[in-house]
């Protein structure tokens, strides 16, 4: 019995142990890894920028329903139908109903005559137009989701028929355009129409600024203008506004010291807070600094326009002064070792220390230089070590 009970103990004991190590192996990591990404970061100076472009209103005083030809933020041309007016908003509803249906038969049609048989070059398509449509519905931007809805679900057709899954859209197509011209026959001739007094884009709001913030009074906009600035009342006229496509300003205003940065003639490049990330060229058109302020404006002028820009008025924005690309690692995972900054990595079972040129500190991450050599350097996508103990190189890992 005694013996028994003296084996019992020990088995008890060894599966404890056992136990206690594998949750010991399980749970206890001696060396935590981040993988080295590339990265791009930027020095500048943050500011709020007011926009300044040349807009003309566009006003309509008669009676009538309205159904404009051009999407908001749309270029048109000079003399260029904005809208049409018509006596009845029911003529509106047709009129979007013969886009839509024009829409669909002209992708019906282009359907028919692809007969590229890249299956690879229809792939990347299809995952091309399914990520637009996603950022579209994640970056909030629901006025445009359903335009990327149509294009992936055309874009789906397209390869449908290019693997034969779906080769006749005749009968669709034939329907779609009875459809047509049913619509077109239904639709009543406008009574009016109304054009764009020059080339520009089309924007269907107006803000009250078209006539404060004008091209012609940027020498004058200093700190104490902007602090005074105020909309004015819009008229119950107004449809909308023609966005000039040349030159246009942002005017900021910075302190004094800040100013002192700049220099008229200085070719710079400004990040706004739209959320496609653009990026503006911009070039320092003046210095503006009123008598009794500590604050200066800077106006930078730009000659790059498109829908988003048109309707932005104002925003946080960055004058990039330096840019800095690289391989971003976590700050801790930086070591000195015989006097050599660097990391360490673990490639294998094997660590290995790598020296590296550190060109920009974000505070927990750092920027190394990519070096693009055969030698003992850090590349893209390495495990960099960012906790272990005794660590040296050559080192096994297991």
């Amino acid at each position: 019995m005694k013996g028994n009970t003296v084996l019992k103990v020990f088995l008890i004991l060894f599966i404890s142990v056992f136990v206690i190590h594998q949750l010991y192996s399980s749970l206890y990591k001696p060396i935590t890894t981040a993988s080295a990404e590339y990265f791009e970061s930027s020095d500048g100076l943050e500011l709020t920028g007011y926009v300044i472009r040349k807009e003309i209103p566009v006003t309509y005083t008669q009676s009538g329903s309205l159904h404009y030809a051009v999407s908001d933020g749309e270029r048109v041309s000079k003399d260029g139908v904005i809208a049409y007016v018509y006596d009845s908003p029911s003529a509106s509803v047709i009129n979007s109903k013969i886009e839509t249906v024009k829409n669909q038969i002209a992708d019906i049609e282009e359907i028919q005559g692809y007969k590229a048989a890249d299956i690879d070059q229809i792939n990347n398509k299809v995952t091309s137009a399914l990520n637009e449509m996603q950022r579209s519905c994640a970056g909030g931007n629901f006025s445009g989701s359903k335009e990327k809805i149509n294009a992936f679900l055309s874009s789906l057709n397209r390869r449908s028929s290019a693997t034969g899954d779906q080769t006749d859209f005749s009968e669709n197509l034939n329907n779609l355009k009875s459809e047509l011209s049913s619509l077109q026959a239904s639709l009543p001739a406008p009574k009016a129409s109304i054009t764009a007094a020059e080339s520009g884009y089309f924007v269907s709001a107006l803000d009250g600024y078209e006539n404060v913030l004008t091209v012609d009074t940027v020498s004058e906009i200093d700190d104490e203008f902007l602090k005074k600035l105020k909309p004015q009342t819009q008229t119950e006229n107004g449809i909308g506004k023609i966005v000039s496509d040349y030159e246009w300003y942002i005017a900021a205003p910075v302190d004094i010291n800040d100013s002192l940065k700049f220099k008229e003639g200085d070719a710079l490049t400004v990040n706004t807070n739209l959320k496609s990330g653009q990026q503006l060229p911009v070039t320092v058109k003046s210095i503006n600094i009123s008598d009794n302020s500590k604050k200066a404006v800077i106006i930078f002028s730009c000659e790059q326009m498109n829908s988003a820009l048109a309707v932005l008025r104002t925003g946080s924005m960055k004058v990039i002064s330096k840019t800095y690309a690289g391989l971003r690692v976590p700050k801790k995972a930086l070591r000195v070792v015989k006097g050599k900054t660097g990391v360490y990595v673990l490639s294998g079972i094997n660590v290995k220390f790598v020296e590296v040129n550190v060109i920009y500190n974000t505070g927990d991450y750092i920027i190394c230089e990519q070096v693009k050599s055969n030698s003992n350097v850090l590349r893209i996508y390495d495990e960099v070590i960012v906790k272990g103990k005794n660590l040296y190189d050559g080192k096994v890992v297991t």
